[in-house]
């Protein structure tokens, strides 16, 4: 019987492993986007980023046979095969950062936006934009270790680094964003003395 809009995850894994290019269909409706988010986060550029997920599930048919056969968590299973391969993708063209480079000033972006409202999404946009604008390494094991949740082992091993140089660049991150949130806070609460 081919697969459904209806299947659970783990029945269209078992379905594709089978040989059901419909799975495979199914799967890309459910997850392209989401992967993609995941994957633009660690390469910042969203064509590579849908390359590398139409890659990923390129590769997962031509490796069906080979696919984990208990596989519980299709989702879990799809964003770690994305990472790996977002990082492949900055290993071979040789841009994981090796420096630790400098943190951007923070008031300058800022002030040019006095009248911010402080709505949920819109707080969102700008945490994620200071993210971005942390140096490459920097966001990179922020971005592994928050979003992505590794431990600090993990994004050493994957980064080829020491796990104090992924604490120290946390701790950047986390001082970075604590002065961006508490500069954007000031400016808040100014526009609203103001008006």
């Amino acid at each position: 019987m081919p697969p459904t809009s209806t299947d659970t995850d783990t029945e269209l894994f078992a379905s594709l492993r089978d040989g059901a290019p419909g799975a495979l269909d199914e799967l890309f409706r459910r997850y392209y986007v989401d992967l993609c988010r995941v994957s633009v986060r660690f390469v910042a550029d969203g064509a590579a980023a849908e390359d590398i997920v139409q890659e990923t599930f390129t590769r997962l048919w031509t490796k069906r046979l080979s696919l984990p056969p208990d596989t519980q968590s299709v989702g879990a299973y799809l964003r770690r095969a994305v990472r790996n391969r977002s990082l492949n993708y900055l290993r071979d063209r040789k841009r994981i950062p090796v420096d630790d480079g400098e943190l951007p000033e923070l008031a300058a972006d800022l002030e040019q936006q006095p009248g911010a409202r402080l709505e949920s999404a819109e707080t969102r946009q700008r945490i994620n934009h200071a993210i971005d604008r942390l140096p490459e390494r920097c966001r990179l094991v922020f971005v592994m270790s928050k979003l992505e949740h590794m431990s600090h082992r993990e994004i050493a091993d994957a980064l080829d680094i020491s796990v104090k140089t992924v604490e120290n660049q946390m701790t950047r991150a986390y001082k970075f964003l604590r002065e961006w949130l508490g500069v954007l806070v000031l400016l808040f609460c100014q526009y609203i003395c103001l008006n």
